[in-house]
């Protein structure tokens, strides 16, 4: 029995492999849309986070409020910044892992905020 030689075997294409991997972000709206509502998305988690953070602060005034709303506007940026990592981490490897994990870390950290 003798092998193929190496020249013999036909190129191997990514795209035509049969099964593709699902991407959540290629269904349904255009791609272009895509950063627009992920924008949209984050500049409302940012208001519904920063108007707990200033109903919270009220009782409070002079520098101790300045105090607590600036520590949680910093909570918020490492929030954001750490699901957006997070999602980009696993963007390349499983993008529904990515989303469901950026999401779940976006919720938690907003249940934990200030308890």
């Amino acid at each position: 029995m003798t092998l193929p030689s190496p020249g013999s075997y036909p190129a191997l294409n990514s795209d035509n492999c049969p099964v593709k991997a699902i991407r959540p972000l290629e269904t349904g709206l255009p791609a272009t849309w895509w950063p627009s509502i992920v924008g949209t998305a984050s500049v409302i988690f940012s208001v519904f986070w920063i108007l707990r953070s200033w109903e919270q602060a009220k009782p409070l005034c002079g520098p101790t409020k300045v105090n607590y709303l600036t520590q949680d506007l910093a909570a918020l940026l490492a929030t954001l910044v750490f699901s957006y990592a997070l999602y980009q981490f696993w963007k390349h490897r499983c993008e529904t892992l990515g989303l469901v994990l950026g999401l779940a870390t976006a919720v938690a950290a907003m249940m934990a905020h200030r308890l």
